[in-house]
């Protein structure tokens, strides 16, 4: 599950970058975009039989849970940002809190869950992560923590709500980091693409891999995409186990 508290981080990105990967490396996945308001994965993706529906809605919600009866062996969902309340609606209380209904059932089916949290540069993003880490726990969840670099040239200093930073000398902000690689968590990051090239690939509703012989970009789009691609791919390493890509 693809997930953050905060809106425009990148999600819908790296699931569309991630897709790209299972099906090149052919490996057996469903995929499901539950953004009811937005459904980029979908739009991009309608043709590969990626499945639409919205997590917000009572009569939709199940779908995540339900979605494991399959026999594919990567179930990928792109959720929108807040879900973790929608997630702990399908079994638990609905505050937020709790999913052990939830993670019960996943164990139950022989299924584990991984979480992948993106983070952009704001504090929402990182303090989504200790939320996300405080409801699903470490011992049922595997956790992947993704840096969005395309605002960032110098990843320490960029990401200061993540890695921490001094105020009057006292350390401030880190903790969901320390816990999350602490409990065996795995920190990858997911290149920039230009935002000009970025926007015209989304426009033309391209997969990032049908851009590297689409007519209707440039050699230069074409050749940003690739390198965009290979540099996502060699970032994804650490991750790959946790990831079915190992």
């Amino acid at each position: 599950m693809i997930v953050s508290g905060k809106g425009g981080v990148g999600k819908t990105t790296f699931a569309r970058l991630l897709v790209d990967t299972y099906h090149s490396r052919s490996i057996q996945a469903s995929f499901f975009d539950a953004d009811g308001q937005v459904g980029g994965l979908a739009r991009v993706y309608h043709d590969v039989g990626v499945q639409f529906y919205d997590l917000r809605q009572d009569g939709e919600r199940d779908t995540l849970l339900n979605s494991i009866d399959t026999d594919k062996a990567i179930v990928l969902h792109d959720l929108p940002g807040g879900s973790r309340f929608e997630i702990s609606r399908i079994i638990d209380t609905g505050d937020g809190k709790t999913v052990e209904g939830f993670l019960t059932a996943l164990t139950e089916n022989h299924v584990r869950l991984t979480l992948v949290h993106l983070l952009d540069n704001e504090i929402e993003s990182a303090q989504s992560v200790g939320h996300h880490l405080e409801t699903f726990g470490t011992d049922l969840v595997d956790h992947v923590a993704v840096l969005n670099l395309r605002e960032s040239r110098h990843l320490r200093d960029d990401f200061p709500y993540w890695y921490g930073h001094e105020v009057a000398g006292q350390r401030r902000y880190g903790k969901a980091r320390d816990l999350l690689i602490s409990k065996g968590g795995v920190e990858i990051t997911m290149p920039g693409l230009q935002p000009g090239i970025r926007a015209k690939v989304n426009a033309l509703n391209l997969r990032y891999a049908q851009c590297l012989t689409h007519p209707d970009l440039t050699i230069t789009e074409r050749s940003a995409v690739s390198h965009f691609v290979r540099d996502f791919h060699k970032g994804l390493a650490p991750a790959a186990g946790l990831l079915g890509l190992a």
